[in-house]
């Protein structure tokens, strides 16, 4: 598994940002990055919320900011919130972002 060309994929520029694709996983921990998906393309989340009541789409909002060190408000979930798979919109240059995450796996 090549991760570079992975992270390439997972993340996605976009207008003013990126969007990173994510898949999430609901453990005991709040963990970003917790993994890599080859199969899918995704950079996995491990999350400790159940996904009710859109509990777990804050958490994992909360989650990545803190590991950016951004603000909540410049991160958005743009797809998937009722499912495992989402895009997350983030402001930011895309090597940056992709270089974070590496530094991270």
């Amino acid at each position: 598994m090549d991760i570079s060309k992975v992270l390439h994929e997972a993340v996605e520029e976009s207008k003013n940002g990126c969007i990173i694709h994510i898949k999430v996983k609901i453990g005991k921990n709040k963990i970003f990055p917790a993994g890599i998906d080859s199969w899918r393309r995704r950079i996995e989340i491990e999350i400790n919320e159940e996904p009710k009541k859109g509990k777990a789409n804050k958490e994992i909002i909360k989650t990545m900011a803190d590991y950016f060190k951004v603000s909540e408000q410049e991160l958005q979930i743009v797809y998937g919130k009722i499912s495992r798979e989402k895009g997350v919109f983030i402001m930011g240059d895309r090597k940056k972002i992709i270089e974070m995450i590496k530094n991270g796996l």
